[in-house]
């Protein structure tokens, strides 16, 4: 804005002593503001200049940020492998193979012996056996409910049920409970 001013303020005074005739020291006033807006021009630009320094320096900063931190990731990575590599894990997925086949033996063996209890308990003889026993009790149960026509209910009493007395609470009562 100064500048801006400065250099309004001289266009001012050189057309002011042109129009009095005075055009040498007119143009001398016209090369100062001229040369004023040529330096503060430069000025900018060096300044831009330093701002986009600072700019990539700021940037480069950041990039050497990430960089170790992936340096320290891979690092870390790294150490991660060494602790345990390949071999270990081909190692632990046998083991675990090992064990599944451990778990499917005793299954085996347990399904075997529960097997072995329920052959022990009778054949499959006398548990159809028993099973027909079921059926048919069902089956008689059925026809005697479609015998009487339905269901079997108990009698109605034809006599009239006895009064019940209601109790009396008194204050005497109370007292002596």
């Amino acid at each position: 804005k100064k500048l801006n001013l400065d250099a309004a303020k001289l266009a001012t005074r050189a057309k002011a002593l042109h129009s009095d005739g005075n055009k040498s020291y007119a143009l001398k006033i016209m090369k100062l503001r001229k040369y004023k807006l040529q330096e503060a021009d430069r000025v900018e630009e060096q300044l831009l200049t330093v701002l986009r320094m600072v700019d990539k320096i700021s940037e480069k900063q950041n990039e050497q940020e990430v960089i170790a931190a992936m340096k320290r990731g891979k690092d870390a990575l790294q150490i991660l492998h060494d602790e345990m590599g390949i071999d270990d894990v081909m190692d632990l997925m046998d083991d675990i193979r090992d064990q599944d086949e451990v778990e499917k033996k005793i299954n085996e063996v347990l399904g075997e012996e529960g097997m072995r209890v329920v052959e022990e308990m009778g054949g499959d003889d006398d548990i159809l056996a028993e099973l027909e026993q079921l059926e048919e009790e069902i089956n008689t149960e059925a026809a005697a409910a479609e015998d009487n026509g339905s269901v079997a209910l108990p009698n109605v009493p034809s006599k009239p049920l006895p009064t019940v007395e209601q109790p009396t609470t008194s204050t005497e009562e109370k007292r002596v409970v």
